[in-house]
């Protein structure tokens, strides 16, 4: 029988205190009226909700204990998913068909000896004839006998395609045996701060399992993953210097690991560390021009001519500044994309002349894939019809966007976190203003108006700014908590989920709302002193109820791909039930000891603050003040989430579990320029 937590024993106990002396005082013959017989049984009946609730058994993450071969399949076909729908919605399959070849690396410092990395005997001969294209790079890799790879390259110049096509290939190889790979953007790793196997578990517990980390842990401690870090180059410099050691020490120099890095920022690390122990390293060679002409010509139909203005260039000037540019599958999937009709090759050489280096070019590919992508287009009869924004609105809308994150210092774009771009002093205001009406309006029902005016002011300050105070408080202590922005919800509630939510915060609401009504008989029957003392008692029996929630409420997760928008419809379930809950709760209470008119008219009040307590302490209702209120200052359209789903619908934004991204960081900078 699994041990409660603590949590669940403080919700527990409370919840028998109230069972109990609902009891006590209903059982009592003796000198009590109807309405304390009333509140005696909806003590009681709330107490006997909350036993169960807490006494819930509590399941394992999966509803059961799979074997780690069946949590890694099921894995499996949820990664699967993810990248074959971001292969096809980021056109990735067109810069496959580019004949991108890597090879060894010739670069001294950086690779293991050739014994440590293809076996006992190997030699020279057996590094030089490792090599070949990205459709074959699984099988090479299948080949090692570590199984560690290390891939390197210029911007742009095809790594994190290669990646996905090998985690693709690798995942076609399984045959339901074997780890899993899972590829991971590692910018947000510290290794000065976090070991590998806890940020990778962290990772996947956010991507997939909502954000409860048994599951991958159990993958990583059976070593059923491999772990496919893209982009080491994107690690806070300050820390660089320790990631190849903490590689190798979380791997312990034989585990399969899967790396890609730019190459200057590769060998700064390998200078000042050492190599990764047993690990192959590749590099991507860059295109020349007769790959570059064949795939432009590819691009048009059989005996379409269109690129000849172009291929004439290449030829003619093959150092040119175009010709450099065109070396990366990036830069020429750009331009096929926005210079792909029949008269943009010309516009694309009437732009280059005027261009005066091939940093100058690639900024002006960049710069052209937005306007291409959003040129209209007929959608079919049976689509969905998409939004029509304009070139001019999108680049408006991107910019603002690229802005934030560049300022943030973040790839991310995670909805909930854009309340950071809000004034304060505007979502403060909004909560001090509904928050102050309801708390008067309900004051005012039982004391008067000049009571409901004081109790408005004052707890609608608190409202509006009780978590400024409330920071202040904490920094005078040497501590800091954020509370601009409330973390969504990180799982897909099921039905048993919303029910056990809807239970738990009606008991929580009950508590308060008994306690609250508690209080203020008190303080009008028995003065100042004794009122203090219920609230303070009332505040804290609430407090521990819904603290409670967070761990008597959990159920089993189950497996699935979180999105932007799932775990935001997740979050507004969320708030929804927990406010139902709450304001019903508080309304039940009150009326429970009052039961008069006056009573009816501050459980309403009462009862519309918790509501609106409920909505305003979540992620989603941030969200919603901070798009009204970007969208009133003219910086995002009001229907973000839409423009957002539509943005990596056309190719602009990539999706990596719950957040977006711009789908490379030269765009992302390029947006963000004035």
């Amino acid at each position: 029988m699994p041990i409660m937590s603590r949590r669940r024993w403080l919700f527990l106990s409370v919840s028998v205190l109230l069972a109990l002396g609902g009891a006590f005082l209903w059982l009592r013959p003796e000198g009590w009226d109807q309405a304390d017989k009333m509140s005696s049984v909806g003590g009681f009946l709330t107490g006997l909700l909350g036993i169960v609730i807490s006494l819930r058994p509590q399941r394992d993450t999966q509803g059961g204990s799979p074997d780690t071969s069946e949590l890694a399949n099921t894995l499996a076909d949820v990664v699967q998913d993810q990248w074959e729908r971001e292969v096809t919605n980021q056109g990735l399959h067109r810069l496959e068909s580019l004949p991108v070849r890597w090879a060894i690396t010739t670069r001294g410092g950086l690779r293991d000896h050739p014994e440590a990395v293809f076996g006992a005997g190997a030699t020279a001969q057996d590094e030089s004839s490792f090599s070949g294209t990205v459709t074959d790079v699984a099988q090479q890799y299948l080949s090692l006998p570590r199984r560690r790879l290390v891939v390197l390259g210029e911007s742009g110049s095809g790594k994190s395609v290669l990646a996905a096509r090998l985690l693709l290939d690798l995942l076609d190889e399984r045959q339901g045996t074997g780890p899993v790979p899972v590829l991971l953007p590692v910018r947000s790793w510290d290794p000065a701060q976090e070991h590998l196997d806890d940020w990778i578990v962290r990772e996947l517990a956010s991507l997939y399992y909502g954000r409860q980390e048994a599951v991958p842990r159990q993958l990583m401690r059976e070593h059923a993953l491999i772990p496919i870090l893209d982009g080491l180059d994107e690690i806070a410099r300050a820390s660089q210097h320790q990631v190849l050691p903490a590689i190798d020490r979380a791997t312990g120099g034989r585990w399969p690991v899967i790396v890609t890095s730019r190459v200057a920022s590769y060998q700064e690390m390998a200078e000042v560390s050492s190599v990764l122990v047993g690990a192959a390293v590749i590099e991507i060679a860059p295109l020349d021009a007769d790959s570059v002409v064949a795939s432009l010509n590819r691009s048009a139909p059989v005996g379409d001519h269109r690129w000849a203005p172009v291929i004439h260039h290449l030829r003619a000037h093959p150092r040119g500044y175009l010709a450099e540019a065109l070396s990366t599958p990036l830069m020429v999937f750009l331009a096929q994309t926005a210079y792909g009709s029949r008269q943009g090759p010309v516009t694309l050489i009437d732009s280059v002349r005027q261009l005066g280096s091939r940093q100058e070019v690639e900024r002006a590919l960049v710069r052209s894939l937005v306007p291409a992508r959003y040129q209209s287009h007929p959608d079919p009869h049976h689509a969905r019809p998409r939004a029509a924004y304009t070139a001019e609105e999108a680049e408006h809308w991107l910019g603002y966007l690229a802005r934030h994150l560049q300022h943030s210092g973040t790839r991310d774009l995670a909805w909930w976190k854009l309340a950071h771009s809000v004034p304060r002093a505007v979502l403060g205001t909004f909560f001090l203003v509904g928050g102050g009406l309801l708390l008067g309006y309900a004051a005012a029902s039982l004391f008067g108006t000049s009571v409901g005016i004081a109790v408005g002011v004052i707890g609608g300050t608190f409202f509006g700014f009780g978590g400024e105070l409330v920071e202040a408080v904490f920094r005078l202590f040497g501590q800091h908590i954020d509370r601009s922005s409330p973390v969504p919800v990180h799982a897909v509630l099921r039905q048993g989920g919303r029910v056990r939510l809807l239970a738990g915060t009606l008991v929580a609401g009950s508590v308060g709302g008994m306690g609250f009504a508690t209080a203020l008989l008190a303080w009008r029957d028995l003065g100042a002193a004794w009122g203090s003392v219920a609230v303070v008692f009332a505040m804290t029996a609430c407090l521990v109820m819904v603290t409670g929630l967070a761990d008597v409420l959990r159920g089993p997760v189950h497996l699935t791909e979180l999105t932007p928008r799932s775990i935001l419809s997740s979050d507004r379930t969320t708030a929804a039930l927990r406010a139902i809950g709450l304001s019903a709760g508080v309304a039940i209470g009150i009326l429970a000891l009052t039961r008069t008119e006056a009573g009816l008219g501050s459980a309403i009040g009462f009862g519309l603050v918790s509501a609106l307590s409920g909505y305003g302490d979540s992620a989603w209702g941030f969200f919603i003040l901070t798009r009204c209120w970007l969208a009133l200052t003219g910086r995002l359209p009001l229907r973000l989430m839409a423009f957002l789903e539509d943005a990596y619908h056309r190719g602009i934004l990539r999706q990596y579990g719950p957040v977006y991204q711009f789908r490379h960081q030269h765009l992302q900078e390029s947006l963000a320029a004035p």
